[in-house]
């Protein structure tokens, strides 16, 4: 069994990372048994099908809503389609369509890599092989302003935390095989439930690092009792550093301390149990926390096209579930953010907690390139 790297610590994730081009980066961050540019390399694993499961980072409803900025079907004019139409227009951001195509989260894009679509999107000449699973928790855990909700985030917690996406694993276990990939990322409305908890009890940080350790634990067991015996492959993305997110960035630095423990502590105990319950020909992991460091820092995030790490994308009026902002449309409405197409391309965070879809461009690439180096 290959083993994965040493985890990321408190004083490793303060210190910045030196300026790599994008195909180093990718290399730094990929973890395989075979190293960048040398070795043997085992027959690289084809997937026939593509499970996602996990929260809001990787979600998108049914109508190709998601938690970042989706893009408006419009007419030549710039007007909004009626959702379901290609003649009738609308002003109301609550009837309007969406080109679910555009702005895609990072699931839907490692699903397309492979030439895989799914129900909620679908996409001419793909094959629907794709089946996103991942959970809406009903709200973002902040408000529009970008401030903590300790009753979303409650809510988040209980509707698509890691409790429930075990739920969802051992519902759809039928769906794997040992020729399907499934991906995984789970854990963040936990974890900004727990930050909540700390901040109306700051004595508590050392159970609540110790329940999100545990939680970690968990989502790798049962993994391993659901994922395992089926042979399905498994991408295994740790939750991005939210201390750079623009919620972490408006913290104290007691509370992005605490914040930093928690989202450690959840990484790594689903890391290092991920290590004993799996081999390196079953199980990938993808360090997103990393990537969010590179993708933040001023010296390295031009190699991901990123130009703004430190603001909301989704301006005022932003909507606290998906969308949570659209792209430009005639004549908008005030009930609704909407942004220019650039924010989509050069912005790293949607909201105070979610990537922006550069951002999640960047992380798809990072999964397929760990995937395709990967002896699965």
């Amino acid at each position: 069994m290959f083993r994965l790297p040493v985890s990321l610590t408190s004083s490793s994730l303060r210190r910045p990372l030196k300026a790599v081009g994008a195909v180093a980066a990718a290399c730094a961050l990929a973890v395989t048994v075979t190293a960048c540019g040398g070795g043997s390399q085992a027959s690289k694993f084809k997937p026939s099908r593509v499970v996602s499961f996990g929260d809001d980072n990787s979600f998108v409803s049914s109508a190709g809503k998601k938690y970042t900025v989706n893009a408006v079907s419009l007419d030549a004019s710039g007007n909004a389609y009626v959702s379901g139409s290609t003649t009738t227009t609308t002003n109301d951001p609550t009837q309007m369509g969406y080109n679910c195509q555009v702005n895609a989260v990072w699931v839907q894009t490692v699903a397309a890599a492979y030439g895989f679509d799914a129900s909620q999107c679908p996409v001419s000449g793909a094959t629907r092989q794709a089946y996103l699973l991942a959970l809406d928790p009903g709200a973002t855990a902040t408000t529009s302003a970008g401030v903590l909700d300790a009753t979303a985030a409650a809510a988040g917690k209980t509707n698509a935390g890691v409790a429930k996406v075990i739920q969802a694993m051992q519902t759809n276990a039928g769906l794997l095989t040992n020729g399907t990939l499934v991906l995984m990322m789970a854990g963040q409305p936990d974890v900004l439930d727990a930050f909540v908890r700390y901040k109306a009890s700051p004595t508590s940080l050392a159970s609540l690092v110790a329940e999100m350790k545990a939680l970690g634990i968990s989502l790798s067991t049962a993994m391993a009792q659901y994922i395992k015996p089926t042979g399905a492959r498994v991408a295994l993305v740790r939750l991005p550093l939210l201390t750079l997110s623009p919620l972490g960035q408006a913290a104290t630095e007691a509370e992005r301390d605490a914040l930093l423990q928690l989202i450690v502590a959840f990484n790594d105990g689903v890391t290092n149990q991920a290590e004993v319950d799996f081999d390196g020909r079953q199980l990938t992991l993808v360090r997103t926390d990393t990537l969010t460091q590179q993708m933040s820092d001023s010296r390295t995030r031009s190699s991901y096209g990123i130009s703004n790490s430190t603001d909301v994308g989704c301006a005022s009026g932003r909507g606290t579930s998906a969308p949570l902002c659209n792209t430009s449309y005639a004549d908008p409405t005030a009930s609704q953010g909407v942004v220019n197409s650039t924010v989509s391309s050069v912005y790293l965070w949607a909201d105070a907690t979610h990537f922006a879809p550069q951002a999640h461009a960047r992380l798809a690439a990072l999964v397929v390139s760990n995937v395709n180096r990967n002896p699965l």
